[in-house]
């Protein structure tokens, strides 16, 4: 069985670019969390760029009921991470399952706080395990053309 990457999983961005350094924030912003309904998982990978020595960021993946809503915690241990100056381009990696959130609760975001001076991160949103295939991209991330297979 073959299984395309940008075909089975839906692809979000965090923010519009990784080049701009983080803000005390919630990525996506309110009015843009990520709707979760439809599929079993996410997995929400930050890539750390640079961080400033005067920073401690913060990352927690958080939940609501909509789209705009308040955001609520979902667990304070596997949820969230306190990174480090010295930990300047590792990876984070969360993995959720959809099922074990709270009762109408399928918004989620990634809530960053602790970045006053000029720290950067590449937030990823991959949801997985739809029934529904393949996946409807947004063309402003992934164009069609932007999307190759090489099945030999």
């Amino acid at each position: 069985m073959r299984h395309e990457f940008s075909k089975d999983m839906l692809i979000k961005a965090g923010q519009t670019s990784p080049e701009d350094a983080l803000a005390t924030a919630e990525y996506p912003a309110s009015a843009s969390f990520i709707d979760v309904t439809g599929y079993e998982w996410v997995n929400v990978i930050v890539h750390l760029g640079a961080i400033n020595a005067s920073d401690t960021p913060t990352f927690k993946i958080q939940q609501s009921d909509s789209i705009s809503g308040t955001m609520d915690t979902i667990d304070t241990v596997n949820c969230k991470k306190v990174a480090a100056h010295t930990d300047d381009d590792q990876v984070l990696a969360f993995y959720l399952e959809t099922a074990n959130l709270a009762t109408d609760h399928h918004f989620i975001t990634c809530d960053v706080s602790g970045v006053a001076n000029a720290s950067y991160a590449d937030i990823m949103f991959y949801l997985g395990g739809t029934r529904h295939k393949p996946v409807t991209q947004a063309t402003a991330l992934i164009p069609s053309d932007n999307q190759f297979t090489f099945a030999g």
